[in-house]
């Protein structure tokens, strides 16, 4: 056969599939088809899709299918979700009501289905729509995930440093570690929202809406060659790699980006590496920075909520009623309180260090300054001796020493005022290093080896008190300082600390295990 026979007959045969394709469609009045591409943009609307909708061609190519669905449902990520897992499974259905041409809902399930390029890469997908009856669930707003704990696994499994990134199934940027936001030389609320591809650029990979669904169908993370976008020729690569973010439940709900280390190719002969940091230290402190920004939205819509129904409902509320939303205020704040704390923590062991000459006992004399209408309520009283000169960070350590005396007197003994002795050891005086015993009077602490662990409280605080996070914050303050923090005895009639202090260098860089 000739290759113009061949041709003709490739044509005919297409013919032939697309008055196939046609008739079916004639013979299924509720049923259409479209053409996306790999970002969920429309890229061919079939006529079928027109009669079954009312959109004609030219109104929605070139727009995210999204922009069908109901305004409430829009941001819920729940179509990107579905496209996604057809990617994974070569298959997933969607079930929505799709805004008609003339403004009325229409329940619809969606059938979508991959399509591939020769290197097996997803480029877009074919979507199958069927109108169906009537569904209640089908615009029902799923309520929102606890995405901490599948951010912490893909943080624990898969780096040892943390500079991470949260993207949405939208591609827009979810939430951003401290350390990815001085590399990419923005504020990180400013970033929030935005799309992925304008903020960072792929070197080598095709573009973000192949690879997101490339790490979806990868059983391992995927490795990225990537730099912050507008970033000159001279700026090093950095090497980051891309898991989905699931719940515990196995649903995704977007995507963790680690951007690892520099590629060491592109470096400038006079620079030197970023030390690595240990796994447990680092993947902690990325967990933290993760909970932290997804714990923000939910609870500033708490916070919103509860407001609204102070405002307007209360009024017309039972006692139980407004007892009950009062409960959810206190909540709120505390959650908020706790966040806080998460930050507190996280920048301890990622903020940079200015160091100083600082006197011991002028340094306790201002935390008793800025504590003083909580010393003067409860007439705590303070025996100091002779502290000494350190080289540290000054506000780090007024944090520490503010954190142990409001400790004290918030866990006071209820039969004595609280009573605070701070005094050092002399053998170490001009050493370049300090011991520092701090005692107190208050009713001890009931698990010690447990005292240092993040958000654990006291069982004799009420709700109201503390969040958990303050001798957490002290061991880190004292071991950013090359030192420790220990408890050397505890019962009911108080507690002795040991603070262990080294002098930090002028450009102090490095942090200890």
């Amino acid at each position: 056969m000739s290759l113009a026979g061949a041709g003709e007959t490739d044509s005919h045969a297409q013919s032939l599939g697309a008055a196939a394709l046609a008739l079916l469609l004639e013979q299924m009045p509720d049923a259409a088809l479209c053409l996306l591409d790999s970002a969920g943009t429309i890229e061919q609307w079939h006529p079928s899709a027109e009669m079954l909708l009312g959109h004609i061609a030219a109104q929605v190519e070139g727009q995210r299918l999204e922009t069908l669905l109901p305004e409430e449902r829009r941001f819920e990520a729940e179509l990107p979700r579905a496209l996604f897992e057809a990617s994974a499974r070569g298959r997933a259905r969607f079930e929505a009501a799709l805004i008609t041409r003339a403004g009325q809902r229409r329940l619809c399930t969606l059938d979508l289905t991959p399509r591939t390029d020769g290197h097996d890469d997803v480029i877009g997908f074919l979507v199958l729509l069927r109108a169906t009856g009537p569904r209640r669930a089908a615009d029902a707003v799923s309520a929102n995930e606890n995405l901490v704990a599948a951010h912490r696994l893909n943080l624990t499994r898969a780096t040892d440093e943390p500079a991470w990134m949260g993207i949405d199934l939208a591609g827009r940027i979810a939430g951003l570690g401290e350390s990815a936001a001085r590399w990419l030389g923005c504020d990180t609320e400013d970033t929030l929202g935005r799309s992925i591809q304008v903020c960072i650029e792929l070197r080598k990979e095709p573009s973000w809406p192949v690879v997101l669904h490339r790490a979806v169908r990868s059983a391992a993370p995927i490795s990225l060659s990537v730099s912050p976008a507008g970033a000159n020729a001279d700026t090093p690569v950095r090497t980051a790699r891309l898991l989905p973010l699931r719940s515990a439940e196995g649903r995704l709900n977007g995507f963790t980006l680690l951007i690892e280390a520099f590629d060491a190719t592109r470096l400038p002969e006079t620079a030197t590496a970023t030390p690595r940091l240990p796994l447990d230290r680092a993947s902690d402190r990325a967990g933290v920075l993760a909970a932290a920004h997804d714990l923000r939205e939910p609870l500033r819509k708490m916070q919103h909520n509860a407001r609204q129904l102070q405002t307007t409902e209360a009024p017309r509320m039972s006692d139980d009623g407004r007892n009950h939303l009062a409960a959810l205020r206190s909540a709120a704040d505390r959650m908020q309180n706790m966040i806080g704390g998460m930050l507190r923590l996280a920048r301890i062991d990622t903020g940079t260090v200015a160091v100083e000459s600082l006197d011991l006992n002028t340094l306790v004399d201002e935390v008793r300054v800025d504590l003083a209408l909580l010393i003067e309520e409860h007439q705590a009283q303070f025996e100091v001796q002779k502290l000494g000169v350190i080289r540290g960070d000054g506000a780090q350590l007024r944090a520490l020493f503010q954190n142990l005396i409001d400790n004290t007197i918030r866990y006071r003994r209820v039969d004595a005022a609280p009573v605070i002795r701070i005094t050092a050891d002399s053998d170490h005086a001009g050493t370049g290093s300090k011991i520092v015993y701090y005692d107190d009077n208050a009713r001890g602490i009931d698990s010690p080896e447990l005292a240092f662990q993040p958000f654990r409280r006291d069982t004799g605080a009420s709700d109201t008190q503390g969040t958990g996070i303050g001798l957490s914050l002290c061991r880190r303050i004292c071991r950013r300082h090359g030192g420790d923090l220990r408890i050397e005895r505890t019962d009911e009639t108080g507690t002795r600390f040991i603070l262990e202090l080294n002098d930090l260098p002028d450009e102090s860089g490095a942090e200890s295990d």
